[in-house]
């Protein structure tokens, strides 16, 4: 692991509340699924984002929902095209085990990013994402997703006609012999869709996890947070 300092190349947002930050490509090389470490107007508040691109990609991309009170995200967003800004990593272990074996990918919002690393550095991957959000815009890199089984949810609003909860579908999802599980975002999510999966038969040594967020925070958003 180590330190380095990388220039913005597009600074945009995403949805209702999340940005996506691209950098430029870094000395060091990551596998899909690691994590690297960002920092607040204070070096000491850091919170870790997972990269979003591919291993051979050009640039170092992640995606970060916006928290106002939160003490990083808040100097992110201030941050503009041309900045340097100091980059930690890469570390994690959410990493794919076998490319040849079919992954089932569930994540709630922002946790679509390891897939998104998953898909570019395997483009033949057997891969099947259930993406759940509330609303239909925060369905982040859905014009990507041609490739793969995309199976998109929207808890709030209707998309596509319908409205729904991944972890819904997934009771009813057509389970693949010698596939691993992969769970990342909301922690609620993350218990549910692993007892499910148990449930179904899953062995838990098929099934990884990388919880982001609680959902109860998202009632919190006007109250200062450790975020």
């Amino acid at each position: 692991m180590s330190t380095e300092r990388l220039k913005i190349l597009e600074h945009a947002p995403m949805g209702r509340d999340a940005w996506l930050l691209r950098m430029e490509r870094p000395q060091w090389n990551w596998q899909a699924g690691q994590l690297i470490s960002l920092c607040g107007a204070d070096p000491l508040d850091q919170r870790d984002y997972t990269i979003a691109s591919g291993e051979q990609d050009e640039t170092l991309d992640v995606i970060y929902r916006h928290i106002p009170h939160g003490a990083v995200t808040p100097h992110l967003k201030a941050q503009k095209c041309g900045d340097i800004i100091p980059v930690q990593g890469p570390y994690g272990r959410f990493t794919l085990r076998n490319p040849e074996h079919p992954v089932i990918f569930c994540a709630t919002g922002t946790g679509i990013s390891p897939c998104r690393a998953f898909m570019r550095s395997y483009p033949n991957l057997s891969l099947t994402l259930l993406h759940g959000v509330r609303y239909p815009e925060d369905l982040y890199f859905r014009e990507e997703m041609d490739a793969i089984t995309y199976l998109p949810f929207c808890s709030q609003e209707a998309f596509q006609g319908k409205t729904g909860r991944l972890t819904e579908a997934l009771r009813q999802l057509t389970l693949p012999q010698d596939a691993a599980y992969y769970l990342c975002g909301a922690n609620e999510m993350i218990y549910e869709a692993e007892e499910i999966l148990i449930e179904r038969g899953v062995n838990k040594i098929d099934i990884f996890h990388e919880p982001y967020y609680y959902r109860a925070y998202d009632e919190l958003e006007t109250t200062p947070t450790n975020t």
